[in-house]
């Protein structure tokens, strides 16, 4: 009967050696392709952007043309803007999206006044707090508080945090929004909205529009030392329904010189 040969245990070093090169190569692998996503998002973007443009500004013109358009021209055109600017806004998320996951973010970091900031915010978001009826109450700090931050980045951050919560709002709701301090030297800025009982098939579908803006911010967070981070509470004694809190954390910084 021929004997079986003997193989020799590889050592526990090489092992580990040779396992360590493995996930070394594939997290390489993986960074490549995240850095061609990018890259194709980027040009795929842009390329979609100019012909909207385009499209955006004949409407324009078309709407102040004479003779006057008719009523209902007057509405199809207000429909084609309407949804043209909105799949605008959507390619300038997916751009900076891109933008996050090429690496190729710059970030101006500075001591930034958050009051400041969010008053910006509610003269962005108002047009749409009022067209929903939505009141947006504004809890100020006895204090001024500063964070470090990107101050366009942190503008963008709180704006998708604010428009989140008066669509997730809905009709006639409230938002409240305010400052406090957090663990370890950390600043955090909370929006509470107060959901008016919306189906989960409209949630799902807020959820889906909201994504990739939401994904953005907390990239940008995450670039800048902080996190977005939130908390569904499901009111079972009322007829509210379900209400959320989007909370963004960043990192304390002195008064600006």
């Amino acid at each position: 009967m021929d004997s079986i040969p003997l193989v020799a245990p590889v050592p526990l070093e090489d092992a580990l050696r040779q396992m360590t090169l493995q996930l070394q190569a594939a997290q390489a692998e993986l960074v490549e392709i995240r850095h061609t996503q990018a890259e194709f998002l980027w040009g795929m973007s842009h390329a979609l952007r100019s012909p909207l443009t385009s499209l955006l500004g004949f409407a324009q013109l078309m709407d102040v043309e004479v003779p006057t358009p008719t009523a209902s021209q007057k509405s199809s055109l207000a429909h084609i803007q309407q949804a043209g600017w909105g799949l605008l806004a959507m390619i300038d998320e997916i751009l900076d999206a891109s933008l996050v996951g090429s690496g190729k973010l710059h970030l101006e970091m500075e001591p930034v006044s958050l009051e400041e900031v969010l008053r910006d915010c509610d003269v962005l978001v108002g047009p749409l707090a009022r067209q929903s009826n939505t009141r947006v109450h504004f809890s100020w700090p006895e204090q001024p508080l500063f964070v470090a931050a990107d101050r366009t980045r942190l503008r963008q951050i709180l704006t998708a945090l604010l428009n989140h919560a008066v669509s997730h709002s809905g009709a006639a709701g409230v938002v409240q929004v305010s400052c406090q301090h957090a663990a370890n030297g950390r600043l955090r800025v909370l929006f509470q909205d107060s959901s008016r009982g919306k189906s989960a098939a409209w949630l799902a579908h807020l959820h889906a529009a909201n994504h990739i803006k939401l994904f953005v911010s907390q990239q940008l967070a995450g670039y800048m030392g902080g996190v977005v981070a939130t908390e569904l509470t499901v009111n079972t004694a009322t007829t509210a329904g379900q209400a959320s809190t989007f909370w963004l954390e960043l990192n304390a910084a002195g008064r600006a010189t």
